[in-house]
């Protein structure tokens, strides 16, 4: 197949990194279960998970992504570093219980990102897909966010507000990247569409849809407020209803895949794995934290499996057969499954409460390794073919 990759494309560093925080994250659990840790810190496996794994992976997509669809230049190799480095700072302050100083970092690194895609956007030669107008949201979530954390981890403002920032950067940044860029690719991995050429595309042509994605973000990210800071509990079915009709009105996941590749396989099983944990986490607000895990485990861990595969193929010169019978992608897809019912089930079991989230942690993580040194060979080979021509 044709490759439109470069050596330099952001993903080769912000997605080996994510698997590696990710574990970092999840493995505090089967740590502390076999007695290797005398405590854990779950606010600590949140923001590792949230603001390391997601977020490296949500970079690394977004920075290789963005100038492509906007026909501009992807960031240097070394603010590619400087970005990688600060997410590391973070990660390790978090697993340190160094809240503070994280949470600093996080801001950093998030308003970096901002900083490179607004820049890409404003010398845009090409508009990017309409759907992104909901990426353009999260980003502004995932701002508030990570403010609000960081000023409740300097004692600025009240520790009232703690909870919004989580939530607005979980529920907020990351599942609007999610319907952002799944509402584009979601539809083309599942078979039902081609990948557009970008070329010459006017403005006018998408502002009402464009428009109508960020009214539907600026929705999600009003009811998160208006949740989580002032308890309105019923904007968590508000909140439902939006992503659901967003995600049934791109992807239509009542379809089954037109491409019946263990990739498409996966995209399908993630959307009605975001959908379903959206109305579980409305309908039972006792088990909210645990019902999330649906969406973190199944809806945002499949789409990397997914999403992740795609890019390296596609940008690292590999045939795109490979998605057909993947086994990295299935055992990822099982483990991740399996894990995903283990940690829901944690709560309905309390004698076996931490057996639950080490044996969800171990396979997670199994999963994820398996996957993840498929991935790094994906590309590793690349670079390697690039070799001979420097």
């Amino acid at each position: 197949m044709e490759n439109h990759g470069r050596p330099t494309d952001p993903y080769r560093i912000f997605f080996p990194l994510g698997i590696m925080l990710g574990v970092a994250g999840v493995a505090i659990w089967p740590l502390y279960y076999f007695g290797v840790t005398d405590g854990y810190s779950g606010r600590a496996h949140g923001l590792v998970q949230s603001d390391g794994f997601l977020y490296a992976f949500i970079s690394g997509f977004l920075l290789t992504a963005i100038p492509r669809f906007t026909g501009t230049d992807a960031p240097s190799r070394k603010i590619q570093y400087v970005l990688a480095s600060v997410l590391v700072v973070a990660c390790i302050a978090f697993e340190l219980q160094a809240f503070a100083i994280g949470n600093t970092a996080f801001v950093l690194a998030h308003f970096i990102v901002i900083a490179l895609a607004v820049r890409r956007f404003r010398r845009r030669r090409q508009n990017p897909p309409p759907t992104f107008a909901l990426v353009g949201a999260g980003l502004v979530s995932g701002a508030i966010g990570a403010l609000i954390n960081a000023f409740v981890a300097w004692n600025l403002i009240e520790p009232f507000w703690d909870l919004l920032g989580k939530r607005l950067l979980t529920e907020g940044m990351v599942l609007l990247l999610v319907l952002g860029v799944g509402g584009f690719l979601g539809p083309r991995l599942l078979g039902f569409a081609e990948l557009p050429k970008f070329i010459n595309v006017k403005p006018s042509t998408r502002e009402r849809f464009r428009a109508e994605y960020a009214a539907a973000g600026g929705a999600i990210l009003f009811s998160l407020i208006a949740e989580y800071g002032f308890g309105v509990q019923i904007m968590a079915f508000v909140r439902a209803a939006v992503v659901t009709a967003i995600i049934f009105g791109t992807v239509q996941p009542w379809r089954l895949p037109a491409t019946r590749t263990t990739l498409a396989w996966c995209v399908w099983s993630a959307h009605w794995l975001v959908v379903g944990s959206v109305w579980l986490v409305a309908a039972a607000p006792p088990y909210r934290v645990d019902f999330l895990h649906v969406l973190f485990i199944g809806g945002f861990s499949l789409l990397i499996l997914a999403v992740g595969t795609r890019v390296a193929l596609s940008h690292g010169g590999h045939s795109l057969q490979q998605e057909r019978g993947s086994w990295p992608i299935r055992i990822g897809l099982a483990t991740g499954l399996i894990a995903m019912l283990a940690r829901i089930g944690a709560p309905f079991a309390p004698f076996s409460y931490f057996e639950h989230l080490a044996l969800a942690a171990l396979l997670w993580i199994g999963g994820m390794l398996f996957w993840g040194f498929y991935l790094f060979r994906l590309i590793r080979n690349r670079v390697d073919l690039e070799l001979p021509h420097h």
